[in-house]
């Protein structure tokens, strides 16, 4: 397996029943982001048949003599405000921009949570009726601006039936309070110069949202293949987007704060799930007829039903607020080029960027959890070729603590990733996340160490976020080009040199044979090292040698040091300091002589570079 990828892809909040067990779930507190359960919906059964149309009346086909007049009401809802943002190629490809100004448009800012941990799983609070986190939602967002942030985005429905004040009651029917507590959110985003994207996973509302998908459990059909795939699973999908916007209109939100509406915040068809692990002829929403057990139309049927699903559900968002834009999620694909072990989870963006069904991609992927770094994780997004004519958000990003120790570490790996994302044409990022609360804590957040991230990301300190600036840590070496006399590449794991200088202690350079094995690091311009670091992990009871040379630019050798290990130890964390400083350094050279496999998870260089 290649490193660790599937902690990459974000969180994911689903939860329901399988196989007609009903179970609710979320987040597990003590698991990273990258785990999502396996969505199905729970709720009794419904004799109401599947539809596909929304729950509105169309006045234009309303028969007035059929019309009960004690049952119709006149709408006194203004239409809503145009939305500020947008979306246009523009001269560097698809792109944002601001409608009021015609110029473009960069969106920074976060993920945005108010926790709470119910029945063993973190859920938001920020809507709920009664007890809620709203009070602090608009703080946050008052410190967002403060430091230049224009942009969050945060789950508009996190919430199970068994927890309090949900969006739907135990009737099935919407709590008015939750609305007003989202419009009361957007007013306090737009006082902020802030626009918000609102994401879901399962659409979870008892007797309301899962009208359609009840009568269709789990058989034949389950999990997102159910929600996405069937007539009922989009008509269940379609009444909770005009729940959520006809009750935001009613309740005279200001809908011009919005800047999307995202369908599903991780989307994803699953193997592991009817039809697709029963096969056999099926017939999808889209009315037409599939044969899985061949290939080809089995791959026809996912492409073709996301399309009409994301149309389907965009259509019914754009009938009732015509300038929103509409997005979906997504993370690296286990299906890509790159092998990254067997995941069921089956994604490909494709079809929506090839159909322009959706207004922009939501991508996210984090760094330092795999070897392969930026390039990887953007190989397996399947979204390559689609930069040009495709806005695309890098939604979630952030630092691991189980990959970066320090603040100043997750600073570097933050403002890194954002630039590679940058410079690869993507158009704009949200970090993960703004306050952990203390109680999802596998990640730093913007506001630990006194706003350390939040500050250093800020528009003032990091203004093109195609230039990262100059690593927070010092480390002269990080992200520099490495080569080595050897690194294991296989089908399974790839270890490369470049992993010995990301900032990542999860990732490493490994030379599948015993020393001596070099490893060399090109500091790009003349520098004056003070100080060299060098971490690893043995995986072997060997002692070991290592022969440091500081190179000048013509390969002369400046300075040399021996570090000499005469004890074996399951971890070694060298350090050698150089007094006086060694100035016009331009190559590092590492030598380790091992009799077992030569591994170095950091090799660091502190110091200066010329001016």
């Amino acid at each position: 397996m290649r490193g660790v990828v599937a902690l990459a892809v974000g969180i994911g909040m689903l939860t329901a029943c399988s196989g007609g067990d009903e179970t609710s779930g979320g987040i597990d507190a003590t698991t990273p982001p990258a785990v999502t359960t396996t969505p199905v919906t729970t709720g009794p059964a419904s004799t109401e048949p599947p539809t596909t149309e929304p729950a509105t009346t169309d006045p234009e086909t309303t028969d007035p003599e059929t019309t009960d007049p004690e049952t119709t009401t006149t709408s006194t809802v203004p239409p809503p405000a145009e939305h500020r943002i947008g979306v246009r190629v523009g001269e560097h490809g698809g792109e944002f921009y601001d409608r009021t100004t015609g110029e473009t448009w960069v969106p920074r800012g976060f993920n945005h949570w108010q926790w709470d941990l119910h029945r063993g799983y973190l859920m938001d609070r920020t809507f709920r009726a009664g007890d809620n986190g709203l009070e602090q939602a608009k703080i946050d967002l008052a410190e967002m601006a403060s430091y230049g942030y224009d942009a969050v985005r945060i789950w508009v429905t996190a919430c199970f039936e068994e927890a309090p004040g949900c969006m739907v009651d135990e009737h099935g029917e919407v709590r008015p309070e939750y609305i007003a507590n989202v419009a009361d959110y957007l007013e306090a985003a737009k006082a902020n110069d802030i626009v918000v994207m609102f994401t879901v996973d399962d659409i979870i509302g008892p007797g309301r949202y899962d009208l359609g998908t009840a009568p269709l459990c789990c058989d034949e059909w389950a999990g997102f293949n159910l929600l996405d795939l069937t007539e009922g699973g989009i008509a269940d999908q379609q009444r909770f987007w005009t729940d959520l916007i006809e009750g935001l209109m009613a309740a005279g939100a200001p809908m011009d704060a919005i800047w999307a509406y995202e369908l599903r915040n991780e989307q994803f068809f699953e193997a592991e799930q009817p039809p697709l692990s029963t096969g056999g002829v099926v017939t999808a929403a889209n009315g037409t007829t599939y044969d899985l057990d061949d290939p080809v139309q089995r791959k026809q049927m996912l492409d073709e039903g996301l399309v009409h699903w994301a149309r389907t559900l965009s259509d019914t968002i754009h009938d009732l607020d015509p300038t929103a834009l509409v997005t979906v999620g997504y993370f690296p694909s286990g299906q890509g080029p790159e092998a990254v072990g067997d995941d069921q989870r089956l994604v490909d963006p494709r079809p929506l960027a090839e159909s322009g069904v959706v207004d922009f991609i939501d991508y996210r992927t984090y760094p330092g959890l795999d070897s392969g770094g930026w390039d990887w994780m953007w190989t397996n997004s399947f979204l390559a070729d689609h930069v040009d004519d495709t806005a695309i958000l890098l939604g979630e990003t952030g630092a691991f603590h189980s990959a970066y120790d320090t603040i100043d570490e997750a600073i570097t790996a933050y403002t890194d990733f954002i630039a590679d994302a940058c410079r690869t044409g993507l158009d704009g990022w949200l970090g993960w996340v703004w306050d952990n609360q203390d109680t999802y804590t596998e990640t730093w957040s913007a506001v630990d160490e006194d706003f350390a991230i939040a500050e250093a990301l800020s528009p003032a300190q990091f203004p093109d976020p195609c230039e990262p600036p100059p690593p927070a840590t010092g480390n002269l070496a990080y992200n520099r080009p490495a080569t080595a006399s050897l690194f294991e590449d296989t089908e399974e794991f790839s270890a490369p040199p470049r992993s010995a200088v990301d900032g990542s202690e999860a990732t490493w350079w490994t030379a599948p044979d015993s020393g001596p094995q070099w490893i060399e690091i090109d500091l790009e311009r003349a520098s004056s090292v003070e100080r060299i670091v060098m971490i690893t992990e043995l995986g072997a009871d060997t002692p070991l040698t290592v022969d440091v040379e500081l190179l000048g630019d013509d390969g002369a050798v400046l300075a040399t040091h021996r570090f000499d290990t005469a004890d074996a130890a399951p971890r070694l964390d060298l350090e050698h300091r150089f007094d006086p400083p060694v100035p016009d350094v331009r190559r590092v050279r590492a030598t380790t002589y091992r009799d077992a496999w030569i591994i170095w998870h950091e090799i660091e260089v502190y110091g200066t570079f010329a001016e």
